[in-house]
C-alpha cells in the first residue's frame, strides 16, 4: 500500500512538472509570436501615424481656405456696393447732363469790317452752329440762357498793311480782353484768345472792334470766327 501512495506522488510530481513546462513552451511561444506580430504591426502604426499628421494638415489647411473664402465673400460683397454707388453716381451725372441746357456757337464775318471812329459791335451773320440759339445775328450778342460756366474763343485776321488790327471781348459793358497787332508789311496778320467766364442767366458776351481797327475776311476762309459753349449749369 505505501509502495503505491509512493508511486501515485511521484507520478502526480511528474505530470505537475511537465505541465509547468508545457505552459512555459506555451507562453514563450506566444510571447514570440506576440512580439512578431507586433514588429510586422509596427509598419503599419507608423503609417497611420503619417496619415492621422497628414489628415491634421488637410484639415488645418481646408480651416485657412475656408476662412480666406469667408474673406473673399465679404471684399466681393463691398466690392459690388462700391459698384452699385459708383453706377448711382454715373446715372446722377447722366441725368445732370441730361437735364443741362445745350448751348454751343460759332459764327464767322462774311467780309471786311472797319475802321470806324468809334468802337463797334462785331456782327458775325455767318452761323456755323448755334445750339440754343444763344447768339444772336442781328445784335451780335451771345445771352446767357441759364447761370453758369462758358468758354470763348476768337480769331481775327487783316491784311491791310500800316494798320492795327484785332478785337476785344466784352462782359457786358466790361472788357475783358482785347487781341491786337500792327501789320507792318502788306501780309497776313493773325490774333486769337480764349476765356472761360462765370456768367448770370441773361449776361450778354460780344466782340468789339476797336476804333480805326480793321479786320479782313475772303469770304471762305473764315479767318474771324467767334465761339462759345456751356461748360457747365450753376
Amino acid at each position: 500500500m505505501l509502495i503505491s501512495e509512493h508511486h501515485r506522488m511521484k507520478h502526480a510530481k511528474d505530470l505537475l512538472l511537465l505541465a509547468v513546462c508545457l505552459s512555459g513552451a506555451l507562453v514563450g511561444a506566444a510571447t514570440a509570436d506576440l512580439s512578431a506580430q507586433l514588429q510586422e504591426l509596427s509598419p503599419s502604426v507608423a503609417t497611420l501615424t503619417s496619415m492621422e499628421s497628414r489628415l491634421a494638415a488637410t484639415e488645418q489647411t481646408v480651416q485657412d481656405q475656408e476662412k480666406r473664402v469667408t474673406e473673399l465673400r465679404s471684399e466681393l460683397d463691398a466690392a459690388k456696393a462700391d459698384l452699385l454707388h459708383y453706377e448711382e453716381q454715373v446715372k446722377e451725372m447722366q441725368k445732370q447732363l441730361e437735364d443741362q441746357p445745350k448751348v454751343a456757337f460759332s459764327v464767322a464775318l462774311n467780309g471786311n469790317v472797319g475802321p470806324y471812329n468809334v468802337e463797334t459791335i462785331l456782327v458775325y451773320p455767318k452761323v456755323m452752329t448755334n445750339v440754343g440759339n444763344a447768339y444772336s445775328t442781328f445784335t451780335g450778342f451771345f445771352t446767357a440762357p441759364v447761370a453758369g460756366v462758358y468758354f470763348f474763343s476768337f480769331n481775327a485776321m487783316d491784311d491791310w498793311k500800316r494798320r492795327h488790327m484785332g478785337a476785344a471781348l466784352y462782359k457786358n459793358n466790361e472788357r475783358v480782353l482785347l487781341n491786337y497787332s500792327w501789320n507792318h508789311w502788306d501780309d497776313h496778320e493773325h490774333v486769337a484768345n480764349s476765356v472761360v467766364l462765370q456768367l448770370s442767366s441773361g449776361d450778354a458776351v460780344s466782340m468789339r472792334l476797336p476804333a480805326h481797327y480793321h479786320v479782313t475776311e475772303f469770304g471762305a476762309h473764315n479767318f474771324n470766327i467767334f465761339s462759345g459753349f456751356l461748360l457747365f449749369a450753376q
